[in-house]
């Protein structure tokens, strides 16, 4: 048969010994724990502040990129617009120098005529033929 009669003086002050021997072990291990998730995190915080220093650096380049496009398109826009101009003001003048062409064609022509019937009035000699 058990007895219930009180635990010893000693025998307790041995369990709550053991006891927070135990609890001591416990948080030493969650001290560590704790350590080492102080460090992970500090290790995180550094990879996001470069990180972010990182996608500062790219937003910048970004933007300048931009600026570069929306400059080159802007050129590119005037330099498209110009050509056309000239491209139009070429087809007008070609257009004149055709008619100015033509204009002279006519004119050698109707002098090379005069000047075929002047030679075939002349008939050698200076003489005016019959």
């Amino acid at each position: 048969m058990a007895t219930n009669q009180p635990e010893s003086v000693e025998a307790r002050l041995s369990r709550l010994e053991t006891l927070f021997a135990n609890v001591g072990e416990t948080v030493a291990a969650q001290i560590k724990a704790i350590d080492a998730l102080t460090a992970n995190v500090s290790q995180n915080t550094k990879a996001i502040d470069a990180l972010t220093a990182n996608v500062n650096q790219q937003s910048d380049t970004i933007d300048v990129l931009v600026a570069n496009i929306s400059q080159l398109t802007e050129n590119f826009n005037n330099l498209s617009e110009q050509t056309s101009r000239d491209i139009r003001n070429l087809a007008q003048q070609a257009a004149q120098d055709r008619q100015e062409a033509a204009i002279d064609r006519q004119a050698w022509q109707a002098e090379t005529q005069r000047i075929w019937e002047y030679l075939l009035q002349q008939r050698g000699n200076g003489r005016q033929g019959a």
